[in-house]
């Protein structure tokens, strides 16, 4: 899944179901399903991590990598869903 394409059709589809509210309540709508969209993310990340630690435990540079590219993309993903405020 490609969550730049997600979070962008999330936000056409939001803009265009908020239309009639006023700015200050869409934009407050917009940045809790942003939010959530971060945080569900974050959690994702964190039980991917943990499994990829359980599965490499006995290879533990092969899990500190996963865990690198990990960190890297959740932080990209982080990135991208805050430049979208």
């Amino acid at each position: 899944m490609n969550l730049e394409k997600l979070t962008k059709r999330v936000t056409q589809e939001m803009d265009v179901a908020l239309s009639d509210l006023p700015t200050i309540e869409k934009e407050a709508i917009l940045e809790i399903v942003q939010r959530a969209m971060s945080d569900a993310s974050s959690r994702t990340h964190r039980e991917l991590k943990e499994t990829a630690i359980i599965c490499c435990g006995h290879e533990a540079d092969l899990a500190h990598k996963l865990q690198e590219q990990m960190d890297k993309k959740r932080d990209i993903l982080i990135a991208n869903l805050s430049a979208m405020r």
